[in-house]
């Protein structure tokens, strides 16, 4: 089985040798290197080995985990990241998911929920605890294509006008979305609820990865 490379970016020495302790004792997985703050790792790169995925803590001095992320996504970057926050309110996590985070965690889970981030991510290329009650975990991409076609037939054109506002870089709340959709409140959070319905979704963050994970945006 293939070794991945791991990163670790966190400015607490003791934290980032237990989670190199934890990390190695649950796959085949290798910390390759590690920072105190996401500019020290940024000015790294590219770096050899490449990093599979890097394992970042949200608040750093220097330059924090959200500003890292948009640092890379500014690069067309395709490392994968996996946040650590104590901070875990949705507006914050969908705000991480779009500017191209793969998973988050919060820093005082356990092993499993680390070993279930880090198989979910290799395997399935996003993680978030409510895919454990979601059907997002698509196999080849020809399975994927089909099963985002039968989504899709499933959405109504106001479902897909609100999903397409949800997942806005201007991120709208809920509402804006009424607003712009010219609706009263109550109108979209029927269309969320259905859509909450239809596909087995407790969140607003669901929705974004639910988009993400399908690739519907770009038919949106």
């Amino acid at each position: 089985m293939k070794t991945r490379n791991i990163v670790l970016v966190d400015d607490h020495v003791i934290v980032r040798n237990g989670l190199k302790e934890l990390i190695e004792k649950l796959g085949p997985y290798k910390v390759t290197a590690q920072f105190d703050h996401g500019r020290a790792f940024l000015e790294a790169l590219p770096m050899t080995p490449a990093p599979d995925l890097v394992v970042m803590d949200m608040n750093m001095p220097e330059m924090d985990g959200a500003q890292t992320v948009e640092a890379l996504q500014a690069r067309s970057s395709a490392i994968p990241v996996l946040i650590l926050t104590l901070d875990c309110e949705e507006e914050t996590v969908v705000r991480l998911f779009r500017n191209g985070v793969r998973g988050y965690l919060k820093k005082d889970c356990d092993a499993a929920g680390m070993k279930a981030a880090l198989e979910d991510i290799f395997r399935h290329g996003y993680y978030h605890n409510e895919f454990l009650t979601l059907s997002l975990r698509g196999g080849e991409k020809k399975q994927k294509k089909t099963e985002r076609d039968e989504i899709w037939e499933q959405l109504t054109d106001r479902e897909r006008a609100f999903l397409k506002l949800v997942c806005d870089s201007r991120e709208y709340t809920y509402g804006q979305i009424a607003d712009a959709m010219n609706v009263q409140h109550r109108t979209v959070d029927g269309y969320r609820e259905a859509i909450f319905d239809k596909f087995g979704i407790k969140s607003k963050t669901g929705l974004v990865l639910f988009v993400l994970k399908h690739q519907l945006f770009e038919l949106l």
